[in-house]
This record gives structure tokens, sequence and C-alpha cells, in this order.
């Protein structure tokens, strides 16, 4: 079970940004003020580690203290959510909302200063951080990855199952929308000079292979990337990347690239979770044809009346090899694919003679048989 964890915010890179972004969290900003808008209210709003009400600038003099940067590229804080459905509000009070969102803090910030708010303006009650980006003990800057943020989701969406959120709750950890590319201004520039970018060429032949109906597992794609279009693919814990055969640096080095960087879609857990989708779509039918042409083809059967009297020629077995190559590379017409309803006649004779076999009682290898005669002629003695 999962809960929406919402990262999809820009970092703060300065203290003004810091302090822009707490005070739109506690409805303090000049025009929410002046249009009367209400956030947040006292008792829904808390901080670890910091001032609640000058959360800024706590964050700007941990900061110095590490002497670290206060402007520029460096991230100063980042901001986070979490969500609840609104089919959920009778349930969920906003005190409840602002005990769990304590909870999640100390699960998941430990050591770093956190500003959080509950908001109390939209239909759906959610709640809001803000986390600064050192440790105040350490100066360690705060890092997270699509395993923090797959275990910040699980660990929600138990809180929300252990107090009957049930419509909180969802059953994959990706996002109905997150199949979307996570384009690059620059990817965007070339889109719109009509320019295809080598991450679109990725993108599209990883589709493709998850597709396939062939490719069950992630070592099926992997493979087959490698085999029909000479993508190597690196797979180190929760971490994939892609290298394309054909793009170069400046340097002339082939150019790799991580799949979150991609999308959801292309990591690691994404392929996984399209291909566990995939399968759950397939029918009865299609398993029982799968299972039974795994079978036959185990037992080195071919399909036709050549095969199963052993009388097809030289020449009729190089046709049908060269059938199986072509069907191999999607290369055939309808009529080359056996039936369902012959397969599982052909299955049911074969295993009906399977039983007949397996029921006789088999000859003894002609050693056994030499030593059971010797025997029988000493005991005749």
């Amino acid at each position: 079970m999962f809960g929406n964890v919402n990262v999809d915010y820009k970092p703060c890179k300065s203290a003004f940004q810091v302090k822009q972004a707490a005070d739109y969290m506690l409805g303090r900003l000049p025009e929410q003020v002046r249009d009367g808008v209400v956030k947040t209210a006292d008792n829904l709003y808390w901080s670890f580690n910091a001032d609640r009400d000058n959360f800024a600038r706590d964050v700007v003099m941990t900061r110095k203290l590490f002497g670290k940067k206060g402007s520029g590229n460096a991230n100063l804080a980042y901001k986070m959510s979490i969500s609840f459905s609104p089919e959920d509000s009778g349930k969920l009070s906003y005190e409840e909302a602002l005990k769990i969102a304590a909870e999640f803090a100390q699960q998941f910030f430990k050591g770093y200063e956190v500003l959080f708010a509950v908001h109390t303006d939209k239909p759906h009650i959610h709640v809001h951080f803000l986390i600064g980006n050192c440790h105040i003990d350490t100066g360690h800057a705060f890092r997270r990855n699509q395993r923090d943020l797959y275990d910040m989701c699980e660990y929600f969406g138990q809180q929300c199952e252990k107090r009957g959120l049930m419509h909180s709750i969802r059953d994959s950890y990706f996002k109905a929308d997150s199949n979307t590319d996570r384009e690059t201004f620059a990817e965007r520039q070339m889109k719109a000079k009509g320019k295809e970018t080598f991450k679109d060429e990725l993108r599209e032949v990883i589709r493709i292979e998850v597709a396939d109906p062939n490719n069950h597992t992630l070592d099926d794609v992997v493979a087959a990337l490698m085999k029909h279009y000479n993508v190597e693919c690196r797979v180190r814990g929760n971490t994939i990347s892609y290298r394309h055969p054909n793009f170069t640096d400046k340097s002339g080095n082939l150019v790799s690239v991580r799949g979150s960087k991609l999308g959801d879609q292309y990591t690691v857990r994404g392929i996984i979770n399209e291909l566990t989708k995939k399968c759950g779509e397939r029918t009865a039918d299609t398993r029982i044809a799968e299972s039974i042409g795994r079978n036959l083809t185990r037992s080195g059967s071919d399909f036709g009346n050549g095969a199963e009297n052993g009388t097809e020629s030289r020449r009729e077995k190089r046709e049908v090899a060269a059938k199986r190559k072509g069907a191999a590379h999607g290369i055939g017409s309808d009529g080359d694919v056996p039936k369902l309803a012959d397969l599982f006649r052909d299955y049911q004779r074969r295993n009906e003679t399977h039983e007949r076999d397996t029921a006789a009682e088999p000859e003894p290898a002609e050693s056994v048989r030499r030593k059971r005669k010797s025997r029988d002629t000493r005991g005749d003695r």
C-alpha cells in the first residue's frame, strides 16, 4: 500500500526563496494577507530543529556554521507534500493530519531543519514540508533517491491504512501520470525544431521491449535491448543506465543515461511495474497456450502430421526451421500460428501417450538383465 507523496517542487536556492516558501506555507505572503487567504492555523504547523516562525533565518545560520554557500547554485531547502483523498476528510481531523506529518518528518528527516504545516484551504487535507539542506550535526546535504521516495510512499500508505483512510491509499507506487517523460530544456528545444533526441530513441526502444510479450523479466528486457538495438544496459541494485550505440559526447565517448533521467517508467521499478501489469492483463487462454507451447517445445515436437509420424523429409525440416526463424523476427502470416484448439488437442494426445508409457513397467537395462540372469542361474543350482 502506498500514499501520495509529492516531491515535484523546485528547490530553494536563496534565503529569499526559503522565506517565500515558508511564508506561503503559513499564509503570510502579502497577497495572501491582502486577499484574506487562510492556509493553516496556529496549532496546525510545527518545526523540528528550527524556530517555526523564523525558519529561513535558522537554515541560513546552520549553513554558515558549516561554511556552506547561502545562494547561487546551492540548494538551501527542498519542498515536499503529502495529501489525503477528499473522500477521507470525514475520518481525518486536521490535528490527526499534523500528527501523521510529525511522524513522517521524524522518520525521514532526522537531523535536518523541517517546517511543516497542515493546509485547510482545499477540499482535500494536505501537508507541506520545507526541509533544510544541511544536517545540523554533520553538515551533510539532504539526499533522496528513488528508493527513498518509494519508502516514503510505502510508509505513508501504511499510516493511512492503520487509520482506516482507505481512499488515500493506492496499490501502485507509481502515480497515474508517472509515465510522463522527463525532458530537459535542451530536449524541448530540439523537439520544437522537429529533431529527435537520443533520449527519445532510447525511450522508444525500451517501450517496445517492455511491451514485447516474449519479455517477462527485467533480464529479458536488458538482453533484448542489446540483441535488437545494441543498447547496452547496466543494472546496479535499483539503478539502471542505458548506453546509446551511436550518440557520443564531444570527446567521442558513447553517452550513457540513467533511467530516472528518462522518466519513472524507464527505471528498474518502472520496468518491473509495467511487466507486472502486462502479465496481469493476459487472458486465461493466452496462459494455457503459452504453457502448452513450452511443453511441446521442451519435448522437441513439431506441429503437423509429418512430425507426429516421424517421416518428414530434410526439406520439410528446413522449411519448418525457416518458419520458426521468421516468427522469431516477427515475420509470417496468421496461418503460420497454430490455433489454440489444435494446440490443446495435440497436448491432450501427447499427455495420454505419456501416461500410458508411465503406467507400463519399463524394461530393465541390459546390465540389470544380465545380473538377474546370473542370480537366477545360481539359484537353480
